[in-house]
């Protein structure tokens, strides 16, 4: 991946599922994609559901050096849902990673 500045770069996407019943951590690590000398200074979460449920929330996030972690909780049993984080970094640059979330009774 070319790293340039004031570029936003969008990574693949992730496919996971999760209990409807769980309240869990999920995480990026970022150290593939910034230098060893950048720094995030900003992570941003978002959740969004392809059928405009609420169901599925964002509890708290946090950002600890190269890793981003995000704790959803609820969402609808066979239902799609989506977790984006972007970051910024000291350096002017965005990236994005897309979760993709199917909720399963488990």
């Amino acid at each position: 991946m070319v790293r340039e500045p004031y570029k936003v770069a969008i990574q693949n996407q992730v496919d996971v599922t999760k209990s409807s019943d769980g309240v869990l951590d999920y995480a990026f690590n970022w150290s593939d994609v910034i230098e060893s000398t950048e720094t995030i200074t900003t992570s941003n979460w978002v959740v969004s559901s392809t059928a405009n449920d609420t169901s599925f929330t964002l509890v708290s996030s946090s950002l600890s050096g190269v890793i981003t972690t995000a704790f959803v909780s609820g969402g609808r049993n066979n239902y799609y849902y989506v977790l984006k984080n972007t970051i910024t970094t000291d350096q002017g640059r965005t990236w994005i990673r897309v979760m993709n979330m199917k909720v399963e009774s488990k």
